[in-house]
Parts: structure tokens; sequence; C-alpha cells
């Protein structure tokens, strides 16, 4: 590749966007095999732009680069300039800083976008995110510094040493009474005392009833789905707060002991009304695609269970990634959401939507346990935010696919619930928790 000096020195000197750099990267895009699979099925224009623009591209009176991108082929990458956003297809925009960034490290743009260094200036959303691997595929083409290491990748095993003998932190330093964990345990004491199976259902059934078909199926879908999410997350918390036992931080595991309650009453409740008011026991897994099993039958239970064997640092913000920031923070604050979208604009099935209710409060209480763990973690562990950057993104990845498994079915989605209208409220809370984590 043009980069490839004889000496090390000037492989360092090298000049992001100049002509030299562009040609090299037109050709490295020509020649990608990747590239031409992941992006076979986009065919559209789009602009990269700069803001500001760097003097490389002044230079030359260009705001970013137009790629006429074709079924897998480049047919033009060129600089681009003011005309080119009318007649692109998709604008792009984002500092030189980002562009490097995102070059260099080879990283996933569409975590940039959620995360909004990347701003989508022009185009769909939707179409953008189901193309997302040919986004990186293309911007991976694009050379960088060959002496760049991704130290984050290597990971570390745990050191943590066995303990010879046992202390009590309540008759020792003391229960801190004022850290965040006792803090949300105090408020799990008072707002998260309610009985799933003490919620008048009556109104429910008679409603019930006289829905539409379609109305029903969306309904059933959703719960089967939730249904599902509640029983996983129940069953795979044992292993972090036996981790975060073994460490010591009695605190943090009695917050804990309040979560697993709750999501052991949120399966309790979910369970209930299928039975009572739904009046139906349909096959719950016709409703579990592909990617929601990828996620929920395997990703979740395998991040969180290495941690019976893995205790690291680097294991643990796996885990509370996958399930605090994804699971909880991305797909079940979207559900919530929609299932207000359904019941509380149309004036529906008041026990639902107070068992909704009750458990969005629990699941608040637990995304905040789990941005503080995060936080907690990165502070100490600072060289590990990449690799949980890199994390969150193949989860995230998960998320989005599920969504697009849940409208697939649906011609037109009873209640008026679109796809672009999920997808964006999805996106946004997940940027919400990265802002919260600096990320």
């Amino acid at each position: 590749m043009w980069f490839k000096k004889k000496n090390e020195e000037s492989v360092q000197k090298i000049e992001y966007f100049n002509k030299t750099w562009l040609i090299a990267w037109k050709q490295n895009l020509q020649q990608s095999e990747r590239y031409k699979k992941a992006g076979s099925q986009w065919h559209a224009p789009i602009l990269l732009k700069f803001q500001p623009v760097p003097a490389a591209l002044a230079s030359n009176q260009a705001t970013g680069f137009y790629l006429d991108l074709r079924y897998g082929e480049c047919t033009e990458l060129r600089y681009a300039t003011n005309e080119d956003e009318k007649t692109c297809d998709y604008v792009l925009t984002a500092d030189q800083e980002t562009w490097i960034d995102l070059i260099e490290n080879k990283k996933d743009p569409t975590l940039f976008l959620m995360q909004g260094k990347l701003k989508l200036e022009k185009g769909s959303l939707v179409t953008l995110s189901v193309h997302r691997k040919a986004a990186s595929a293309l911007l991976q083409t694009a050379p960088s510094n060959p002496e760049k290491i991704n130290r984050w990748s290597k990971q570390e095993k745990s050191v943590s040493g066995k303990k010879n003998k046992r202390a009590f932190t309540s008759t020792g330093r003391g229960i801190d009474h004022e850290s965040t964990p006792m803090k949300l345990f105090q408020k799990a004491k008072v707002y998260g005392i309610w009985n799933p199976s003490e919620i008048d259902l009556e109104s429910d059934k008679k409603q019930w009833s006289s829905l539409k078909d379609d109305e029903k199926e969306i309904l059933l879908h959703l719960s089967s789905l939730f249904m599902g999410g509640e029983e996983a997350v129940t069953l795979d918390l044992l292993p972090l707060i036996r981790a975060l036992s073994m460490e010591g931080r009695l605190e943090e595991e009695i917050f804990l002991t309040s979560f697993l309650w709750e999501e052991a009453k949120h399966t309790e409740f979910f369970s209930i009304y299928m039975t009572d008011v739904f009046n139906t026991k349909p096959n719950h897994e016709k409703y579990h695609a592909p990617f929601y099993k990828k996620l929920f039958y395997e990703n979740l239970h395998a991040d969180l269970s290495r941690l019976d064997t893995d205790t690291s640092p680097q294991a643990q913000l796996m885990a509370a990634g996958t399930y605090n920031m994804i699971v909880e923070g991305v797909l079940a604050e979207t559900g919530y959401q929609a299932y207000y979208k359904m019941l509380s604009d149309n004036e529906i099935l008041p026990g639902l939507q107070k068992g909704i209710t009750h458990i969005r409060q629990d699941e608040s209480r637990h995304i905040a346990f789990g941005i503080y763990l995060i936080n907690r973690l990165l502070e100490s562990h600072p060289e590990h935010v990449e690799m949980f950057e890199n994390h969150l993104s193949k989860r995230l990845d998960d998320a989005t696919n599920i969504i697009f498994e849940i409208f697939k079915p649906y011609d037109v989605v009873p209640f008026g619930l679109t796809q672009e209208w999920f997808l964006d409220y999805a996106l946004k809370q997940f940027e919400k928790r990265s802002r919260k984590l600096n990320l």
C-alpha cells in the first residue's frame, strides 16, 4: 500500500486527506473484497463532510469526500463541493479528529452516530443502520498508520488474589449509607414494594376481547419478547452478584438483592397477564427471531456467566454493558415507551399500564446502578475504555437488528407504531447513557 515506506520515520509523517491519500483510498476500496460483499446492497452516493474543514481539504476547495457507491463498487471517489450536498442521498458530518479516529481505530461509524460524534445531516437513519456493515467496511479501506497499535484489544487475566481470612464490612469499616448503591436500595424499599398478583385485571379482560386481531397480535408479540427477556435477566444476574460479593462490595451486593427480587416480580407479572388476560398459551418462542435469540439466549448469558470464572474488570464491564446498557437501557426502555404509545394514548388495558409503570420504575434504578458500576470500573481502569466501546458497538448491533425483526412481519403496525420511531427512541436512549459515561 501507498504508506509502506522504507524507514519508520516516514511512516509517522502520514498526511491525511491530501490528493495522494485520496488516490490510495480509491485504490484500496476498489480492491476490497470485504467491501464488495458488505456493500453489495448499497446503491447511493454519499458525502463524508468535514466541519470545520481542515487545511488539506480547504487547499483543494473541498468540504469533504464524495463517493458514488453502486452494489459493492465505487465508481467515483473525489473531493466534494457544496454542490454535491444537493445531489447526495446521504451526508455524514464530523470534525477532522473524529474522522481520523474512525479510520485509524477501525471503529463502527454507527456507534459514533449514537454518541453524537457523527451527525447524519441527510438520509434515512433506518436505511443507514441496515447497511452499517457496509459503512464500517467502507471506512476500513481508508489508508491509516500501520504502526497504530490497538493496545486495548489484549485481554488481561484476573489478578485478584484469594483472601485467607474473612472480614465483615459492617463490623469493620462500616456500611457506607451515602453510597450510590445504598441510596438506590432506600428507593427500592419504597418504590419497589408492589405485588403483581394484586393488580386488578378485570377491565383488561373485558377490553382484550374487544380489540382487533392485529392489535392483539402486536401486544402478544411485544409481551412475549418481554416475558422471555425478564426471565433471562432474572436467571443471568447471579454471577454478577457473586463477583461483587467476592470483592467485598457489600453495599453493591445489598442493592443487587432488591435488583434480583424485582426482576423475578417482572417475570411473574408477565406470566400472570398472559394467563389471566390474554387467556392463551401461544407458542411464545415463535416471536423470538434469530437476533433476539442471539442476544437473549446466547450473548447475555455468555457475558454474565463468564463472571463465574473471570471476575476481571474487563469481564465485569462486558457484563454490565450487555445487561444494563443494551438490554435494559436500550431495548427495555424502548419497549416500555411503545406500551405507553399503544395503551395510554388509546386509554386501554389499565392493569397492563400499571404493571409496566411499576416495572419501568424498577428498571430505572437498575440502569442507574449499571451506570454507577461502569463508571466505577472505567475510572479505575481507563485503559479499558476502547475495549468497552467496541463491546457496546457489537451489542448495539444486536439490539437494532431485534428492532428490525419486530417490524418485519407487519405491513402496517397497529396503534401507529413505526420502525423509524422505534429505532430513533432506542438510539436516543443509548446516546443518553453514553454521555453519562463520557464515552
